[in-house]
């Protein structure tokens, strides 16, 4: 018999084997607990992305450019279309429908794209290890793992920002083509996301000496990002009169003539946003009121933020004001109080808070001292300049969904820090986590009071 060489290409098809399998697996865990949960309806957004699916029926017929909403991208609506197809053919209920193909988009990110991911950003010669991959699913699943219930536009989003940051770094067209589509998809499903253009065309220039030119990759980049946002740029063009392929959001409706300027006022209001489908609490909306900015906005006599000089100007005449809400902003849409964005009741766990917390400062101790290449940079700043782009704005915890993925990864997917040696050196470290957990705590206890006065009753009492 003759002997056959262990190739890369074999390692490379034994590697996607064992990847697929461990998105497999993934993707069975999540449909088993979604399937288990007490959620059986879509809600607020979820229930809007879901209708949004059939804008694209006219006269019975699927009609791709029937498509009429101002406010939201058509990409993930249309594949809500897809789900309500696959829906009207089983006979299933949408929710059902909704929890397979999450669960499926769940095993794609923790399985597969967020791993390779970060071996491509990091060079890393071998891919992170099995126990380290489950480690991160393992870590996301339990602060995430409700939102995958629903169809929102999060983790669909930040699967092709993943996606496309892996693919742009592979000196192909063929994947420069699909990163360009990925990256594109992205910014259509959350307009936020046009933040990170820059750092992926930049990160081109890294494969130009393994394959095709610069130039060539960036021009693939480009036209894959072309052939997705075309239909944007057709629908804008054709039911608003605006020549643009990015998405307008806007609503007539909602009386809403910019959504980035509209949150950024209501950033000033709110510290934090919750929203509740439980019989617990009055409404559904749960609002941290931020006292600073609202009086902020009243000495200024301001309403309405009418443009981003407006805005602007108060950043420069009120800097420390703004710095500290922004400081607030952060922390509130770190601290995940509920691995839902729908709360049923209000029930945080303090020991969920304790790891989380603990999880933060482990990933700074995984950073100290580690300077990043050039390329890690990038994809940091591709990353983390979204997240920085809604700070601003009234928070969510899932607005800051990238940032808490990229803190799990360097948890599980890093070298272990270096601990000090000595007993001096032990006592300072175990002093100053202490110190921190106790700042931490305090912190998100003092937004806790800041809750609107009609929720007290509801969220004070009895707290634990």
């Amino acid at each position: 018999m003759a002997f056959v060489p262990y190739s890369a290409a074999t390692r490379s098809a034994s590697q996607w084997r064992q990847e697929a399998g461990l998105a497999g697996c993934i993707a069975l865990v999540y449909a088993l607990y979604l399937f288990s949960t007490e959620y059986h309806n879509l809600y607020y957004d979820a229930e809007d992305y879901w209708q949004l699916g059939h804008r694209f029926v006219r006269a019975g017929r699927f009609e791709l450019l029937g498509y009429d909403d101002a406010m939201r991208g058509y990409a993930y609506p249309l594949v809500n279309f897809l789900c309500l197809a696959a829906r009207k053919a089983l006979g299933w209920p949408a929710v059902t429908v909704v929890k397979l193909v999450n669960a499926a988009f769940a095993g794609l990110l923790f399985g597969i794209v967020g791993p390779r991911l970060w071996r491509a950003t990091t060079g890393a010669p071998q891919p992170p290890s099995l126990v380290r991959r489950l480690a991160w699913a393992a870590l996301s699943f339990v602060f995430w793992r409700d939102y995958f219930n629903f169809s929102l536009s999060d983790f669909p989003a930040v699967l092709a920002l993943g996606a496309g940051l892996w693919l742009v770094q592979r000196p192909r067209l063929g994947a420069a083509l699909l990163a360009g589509m990925a990256l594109a998809l992205a910014l259509n499903i959350r307009p936020i996301y046009l933040a990170a253009a820059l750092p992926v065309v930049a990160l081109l220039w890294f494969g130009r000496a393994e394959g095709p030119s610069w130039a060539a990759r960036l021009a693939a980049l480009v036209l894959g990002g072309a052939l997705v946002l075309a239909p944007q740029w057709l629908i804008n063009q054709r039911h608003f009169g605006a020549r643009t392929p990015l998405v307008l959001s806007q609503s007539k409706t909602l009386g809403i003539h910019n959504l980035y300027l509209q949150k950024l006022k209501w950033g000033l209001l709110h510290e934090k946003y919750e929203s509740s489908v439980g019989r617990e609490l009055p409404t559904g909306q749960l609002l941290f009121i931020d006292s600073a900015g609202a009086t902020l906005l009243k000495a200024e006599g301001i309403t309405e933020i009418e443009a981003p000089g407006q805005y602007l100007g108060l950043v420069v005449r009120h800097p420390i004001t703004l710095c500290g809400i922004y400081a607030r902003h952060l922390f509130a849409g770190l601290d995940i109080s509920h691995p839902t964005p729908y709360l049923k009741r209000w029930d945080p766990s303090r020991p969920q808070q304790l790891l989380n917390y603990t999880l933060w400062f482990w990933a700074v101790l995984v950073a100290w001292g580690r300077r990043p290449t050039a390329r890690e940079m990038l994809v940091l700043t591709a990353l983390l300049l979204p997240c920085l782009a809604v700070i601003p704005m009234s928070m969510e915890v899932r607005f800051l969904l990238p940032l808490h993925l990229l803190l799990l990864a360097l948890v599980a997917f890093g070298q272990w820090p270096a601990w000090p040696t000595t007993g001096s050196r032990k006592l300072g470290l175990l002093l100053v986590f202490g110190l921190y957990l106790v700042g931490c705590f305090w912190l998100s206890n003092s937004i806790k009071q800041d809750v609107e006065p009609r929720f007290r009753p509801y969220l004070l009492a009895g707290s634990r």
